[in-house]
């Protein structure tokens, strides 16, 4: 039984590469946290013996130490969460024996008891509770032996042959406790190539092979495989012809139905002896070759197999409620996530929308190239990395070129590569007629580099950057979504396609641009000691203007002269003072006066000829002396006699008297009263007319009036009261 449902790597994504030699065949295994690669053979041939654990919570890679059996390919690792064991493979012409355990937790290895036949390179490894089965695989010929190692023992025993064929590379899962084999390369038949499609389960309570269904697709070889969830899967590998299959295939088999069903392919083609391990809910692919394009590969691709992983910790950014399982990616520092943004935060792990991106432009406001939308000369842009449009590999030719676009005229300062190993390379840049118009030579290490030119391009179509002459490998993205194109460069650079036949299927090499503007010159002063120092000035103008040390002070540019007389003394310390001479108020000008202010001088100085008189309770000046009273103080004190025999009279209260607001009238009157109330300067604000009989209250409402003194007058038929009212 079978269900297929092809697509090709929309959900793959990209995490970092180990940095190291690219290799086929590695050791592959992993617990909960932690993922394996070492070992295999590399591009030239070479057994390796290093070794690098992934972890998952960091994203990144360390290199630990190197396996201790020696450089050895072909050989294998499986793991529970605590415990690897890896063994066989081979180096040169030799098949190791040797056995051993290595303790995830502790990064540190034991030698287990030896195998006790024959070595052999990739045979079938599966760890199902505290038993490992080991068999089949080959050395000088195909095997097809079977047998199991029990962990608490550290013993070996053989088991029922497997007898379906001898074979090599073959795949393989345990499911529940229950080994599974089939695939592989089978010795030949008459003369044909013989690779299997078959499959099979080991009873280990019977010592004994169960037939299961055939592989509902072409045979296969040299894949990867893993188990996750009561189900197994195989990955990749080559096909019938023992040359790569049409994709990068995924299929699931579901023991229960005994059935298989294709999922999503991985990115680009398929691969020759690929890796991989499962952490948590993803599977982590690796390494391998790629035949048609012929690249080794070091990079690692996830794939999520179940949406039951997330982050358990309600404490944390990322919190899932609907998570079964930690996978150890909680997040609890929110910021800007985008690294080319200007305020990208490395800490931040959750995108808080509070990223600025870069605008690239002119910033002088006084330029006139001035761009009121940018905010910075300088900025990165494109992808960040080699990550970013997914999987690729090295690429050794200078036969390509990316094409690309300028909308307008900029620099490019830098961009980045990613070198397979140490070399000298020659980038070149060519116009729309293919006439180079840059070339620099530059010495590259392994791995990641900056490459800086700073060439000024000018705005126009159809360039062309690349590699010419010797190319010992590039990295480049292989079948990438054509849906990226054209990739946008801050507004500047427009990357449309490849000089490939499949033009928008690759992207090549040159990853995080840095480009940068400049604005137009502006003349001024650039004298940071003047008053008119400009810090948008590019050009000295000769305008600086200077203070001259005594009075003067710079505001906004501008010198202002503060010495008003020009006496050679500053105004803030000039002591002004007054002299009265024929009722006239005179400066000395040199402080010497009797009055220090002029008010006190014109009151001193002028000729007084007031009076007063009191009207209706209230103190009145004249300035004609024809007032019965001569001061102030004598006619406040008859008008006061007045009031206080209209307080006796008519038991008159007035309260609150000084007030924010309203003033109350308690009073005792028979018969018609006025009240009124003035300001100083006489004019009525408020008026009543009253007929009472006994005692009364009346509010006063002076709330809408300016703060002061305000006059009330009260006239009976007999009397008139006046009294002042204090509103603050």
């Amino acid at each position: 039984m079978a269900s297929s449902s092809i697509t090709i790597a929309q959900n793959w994504q990209s995490s970092p590469s180990y940095n190291a030699d690219s290799r086929h065949h590695p050791i592959t295994f992993s617990n909960d946290r932690y993922g394996f690669i070492m070992a295999g053979q590399n591009a030239l041939g070479e057994y390796l013996e290093d070794a690098y654990r992934f972890d998952v919570q960091t994203e990144s890679w360390e290199q630990i130490d190197n396996f201790p059996g020696g450089p050895r390919g072909y050989a294998y690792g499986v793991s529970n969460n605590n415990t690897a064991y890896v063994g066989f493979g081979k180096f040169n012409s030799e098949y190791p024996t040797d056995w051993w355990a290595y303790d995830i937790s502790n990064n540190e290895w034991t030698q287990l008891a030896n195998f006790p036949s024959a070595g052999r390179s990739h045979p079938a490894l599966i760890l199902v509770e505290d038993k490992v089965y080991m068999g089949l695989g080959s050395n000088t010929s195909n095997l097809g032996d079977w047998w199991e190692y029990d962990i608490p023992s550290d013993s070996w025993s053989q088991k029922a042959d497997f007898n379906f064929g001898d074979r090599h590379h073959p795949f393989y899962f345990g499911i529940d406790g229950i080994p599974y084999v089939g695939f592989g390369h089978g010795n030949s038949i008459n003369g044909t190539l013989n690779i299997y499609n078959d499959f099979y389960k080991y009873d280990a309570s019977s010592d004994s092979w169960i037939t299961l269904n055939e592989f509902p697709s072409e045979g296969r070889v040299a894949g990867t495989q893993f188990s996750y969830n009561s189900k197994g899967y195989v990955l990749s590998g080559d096909g019938d012809n023992h040359g790569p299959l049409d994709s990068g295939e995924l299929w699931e088999y579901t023991p229960q139905t005994d059935s298989w069903m294709q999922l999503e392919s991985h990115p680009g083609n398929a691969r020759w002896a690929p890796g991989c391990f499962v952490i948590n809910c993803d599977l982590y692919f690796t390494s391998g070759y790629d035949d048609i394009n012929q690249i080794y590969f070091n990079d690692l691709i996830k794939f999520n197999l179940a949406d039951d992983c997330g982050c358990t910790d309600t404490m944390a950014l990322n919190y899932d409620s609907e998570a079964l399982f930690d996978d150890y990616n909680c997040c609890y520092v929110g910021g800007c996530t985008e690294p080319t943004a200007l305020n990208f935060n490395s800490f931040a792990c959750q995108n808080d929308g509070s990223c600025i991106m870069p605008e690239l432009g002119c910033t002088n406001p006084l330029s006139e190239n001035y761009d009121s939308t940018a905010n910075v000369l300088v900025a990165n842009g494109g992808a960040v990395d080699n990550l970013t449009y997914g999987v690729g590999g090295f690429h050794t030719n200078d036969e390509y070129d990316m094409v690309f676009d300028c909308m307008e005229d900029v620099t490019i300062n830098s961009f980045d590569v990613y070198a397979q190993t140490s070399f000298v390379v020659e980038i070149e840049i060519l116009d729309v007629n293919d006439l180079q118009i840059f070339s620099a030579n530059f010495s590259l290490n392994e791995g990641l580099n900056t490459l800086s030119i700073d060439y000024d391009i000018v705005a126009g179509f159809d360039y062309k950057i690349g590699v010419t002459g010797d190319n010992q490998g590039l990295y480049r993205n292989n079948d990438v979504d054509s849906s990226i194109f054209p990739i946008n460069i801050l507004d500047y650079i427009s990357i449309t396609a490849n000089t490939t036949s499949n033009p928008q299927s690759y992207f090549y090499y040159f990853y995080n641009w840095q480009l940068s503007v400049s604005c137009d010159d502006v003349y001024g002063c650039m004298d940071t000691s003047a008053c008119n120092y400009s810090n948008y000035a590019t050009i000295s103008d000769s305008s600086c203007l200077y203070l001259d040390g005594i009075c003067e002070s710079c505001e906004d540019g501008v010198i202002i002269d503060n010495d008003f007389d020009n006496d050679g003394i500053c105004d803030d310390d000039e002591v002004i003072s007054f002299n009265c001479f024929d009722n006239v108020c005179i400066d000395p000008s040199d402080g010497s006066g009797e009055f220090y202010t002029i008010d006190d001088c014109l009151q001193n100085c002028l000729p007084s000829n007031e009076s007063w008189r009191c009207d209706n309770g209230v103190c009145g000046v004249l300035d004609d002396g024809t007032g019965e009273y001569s001061s102030l103080e004598e006619c406040e004190k008859q008008c006061q006699d007045i009031s206080f025999i209209m307080e006796e009279e008519y038991n008159l209260n007035i309260f609150p008297n000084p007030s924010s607001d309203i003033f109350i009238l308690e009073f005792l009157s028979n018969g018609s009263i006025d009240v009124n109330v003035t300001n100083l300067i006489g004019k009525k604000i408020l008026s009543y007319k009253l007929n009472t009989n006994g005692n009364h209250n009346m509010v006063l409402d002076l709330s809408k009036y300016p703060k002061g003194i305000y006059n009330l007058c009260i006239n009976t038929s007999v009397r008139t009261y006046s009294e002042k009212l204090i509103l603050h």
